[in-house]
């Protein structure tokens, strides 16, 4: 069993309108409304790939009721922590007409320390029952910087590896506590790397230096040019075939179930990032995150290419 710690949860709601203009009434051609938040989609990557995941984090409301039904309605466990205010919502717009996303993410209510703690509490009990730990999103407000380094510091008794997806200084003092693995984006290892990246080898060598620095395994999301994967002195691109895509939403969170199945089942770094590019691609093809298929995963999967890059140091 995987933890997918989604400490932000929220209904992640997608409208599609065609040709979308500030100002007017549209009537939508769809709209689909699914339990949301980072963790909640790499769960639902992770059940298509056939693992059994859990969703842990804060819900409250009839939002939150929606959240935790859902999952269990999806076949995906939950073990939430409850909180007195309401889940947020978050809403994409997808216009249909040139695939342009407008999208509006409710910030949340604060948490309370009390609450924080409590969920500090409860993922030291659990955690040590999981082969693995994904660790995705922002913090809500309330919650100090350091929260994810406390959880991989718990993970790392236990002997557990933590996946770390997030940004700022979530992602800063996480990395600092040595995950198993990070994701960053292209505007993420340039701030952990601390200097202007422009070109493919650039972002090579930086991610070989946050490598080697904190000991983790960098994956960089490069969106439609696939994703660099460094572990120590050994780096490879991932690229992914072109398709024509519905919707990003999920993608990279679906990229990070790839790379933790493919982990957890002993592949390769190579192959990791292969599964990881693979599923991220097929995300692209339905509206929805981590809606893909299986058939489509296979297809993009036998189409994604991996080559080794040389590293200068």
């Amino acid at each position: 069993m995987i933890l997918c710690v989604n400490l932000n949860a929220a209904i992640d709601k997608t409208i599609v309108v065609n040709s979308f203009r500030l100002g007017d009434i549209h009537r939508p051609e769809a709209v689909k409304a699914l339990p949301g938040g980072k963790g909640c989609n790499v769960a639902r990557a992770l059940k298509l790939f056939g693992e059994e995941p859990v969703v842990t984090g804060w819900v409250g409301g009839t939002t939150g009721q929606f959240i935790e039904n859902g999952l269990q309605q999806e076949g995906i466990g939950t073990d939430f922590v409850y909180t007195d205010f309401e889940s947020r919502t978050c809403t994409s717009i997808l216009d249909s007409s040139n695939q342009m996303m407008t999208e509006v993410y409710e910030k949340g209510d604060p948490v309370p320390p009390q609450k924080v703690d409590e969920m500090l509490v409860r993922f030291g009990e659990m955690v040590g029952k999981y082969t693995a730990v994904t660790l995705s999103g922002s913090l809500p407000p309330g919650v100090p910087s350091d929260f994810y380094a406390q959880l991989i510091y718990q993970a790392h008794k236990v002997g557990v590896p933590a996946f770390l997806d997030s940004s700022k200084d979530a992602l800063l003092q996480g990395v600092a506590a040595k995950p198993f693995l990070i994701k960053p984006n292209e505007t993420e290892v340039a701030v952990l790397a601390q200097r202007e990246l422009t070109s493919l080898a650039d972002f090579a060598e930086a991610a070989a230096e946050i490598s080697t620095r904190f000991e983790t395994i960098v994956v960089l999301s490069l969106g439609k040019a696939g994703a660099i994967a460094v572990q120590g002195e050994t780096a490879v691109h991932a690229q992914n075939p072109v398709v024509e895509a519905k919707s990003a939403v999920g993608s990279g969170d679906s990229l990070l179930a790839g790379l933790v199945f493919g982990f957890g089942n002993g592949r390769s770094l190579a192959d990791s990032a292969r599964l990881g590019v693979a599923a991220g691609t097929a995300n692209t093809l339905r509206l929805g995150a981590a809606q893909f298929t299986r058939q489509d995963f296979e297809r993009i999967y036998g189409e994604t290419a991996v080559e080794p890059l040389t590293l200068s140091g």
